[in-house]
């Protein structure tokens, strides 16, 4: 769980910086999410910005390991009218049962996770057969390009001052690697220092 001083001033800073990239990457949240269905659990929800594109009648669950956050999306739960709960916990460990949801979301969020692998794992073991992960992340620029020598020599500093964000995290080449019977998605720029590169898509799983 995520406490203290650093946690407190990240969750009074992230309803700015999330309502600029909402902004900007709109047209993909809206594609991802408006088809979903059933039991949604949501890993890093941040203050709930996904709600708004989740369709009526979904039971979305909401993951959050920073407790400064969770009066945040109760707020925004209630507002938009969905059934659903806020959790406590990390995305390494998910606290539910097997095979237990038909979909996973996750924006902006793989990027910062302490163990990406073992959260996909835990991705995997949640979905129902033939559920699916949408996923919307800044990625790594191409080896060897300018971007991405920034991005290494950043890293520490950007994970400091982000709450763990890796910039250069090759988040789809780990999606890939998970074991899902299906992977696609879409590589596109965002205008932002640092973390132009995006991937949106869909994980299936088998």
């Amino acid at each position: 769980m995520k406490r203290g001083l650093r946690a407190r001033f990240f969750a009074a800073l992230l309803p700015a910086l999330s309502r600029g990239h909402v902004g900007l990457s709109e047209p993909w949240r809206k594609k991802l999410l408006g088809s979903l269905a059933g039991k949604v659990l949501e890993i890093g929800p941040g203050t709930g910005v996904n709600l708004a594109y989740l369709p009526d009648g979904v039971h979305w669950i909401g993951l959050e390991p920073n407790p400064y956050l969770h009066p945040h999306l109760k707020r925004a739960l209630s507002l938009r009218g969905l059934s659903g709960e806020v959790l406590l916990g990390q995305a390494e460990a998910i606290p539910l049962p097997e095979e237990s949801v038909e979909a996973v979301v996750a924006t902006l969020v793989l990027c910062s996770v302490a163990d990406p692998r073992a959260t996909l794992a835990e991705i995997l073991r949640v979905l129902k057969p033939g559920g699916r992960l949408v996923f919307l992340e800044h990625v790594a620029a191409p080896p060897g390009s300018s971007l991405r020598r920034f991005q290494d020599l950043l890293c520490p500093l950007w994970g400091f001052l982000g709450d763990g964000c890796h910039p250069n995290r090759e988040t789809l080449a780990l999606i890939r690697e998970a074991g899902f019977a299906r992977v696609e998605a879409e590589a596109f720029e965002l205008p932002l220092p640092l973390v132009a590169p995006h991937v949106a898509g869909v994980a299936w799983k088998g």
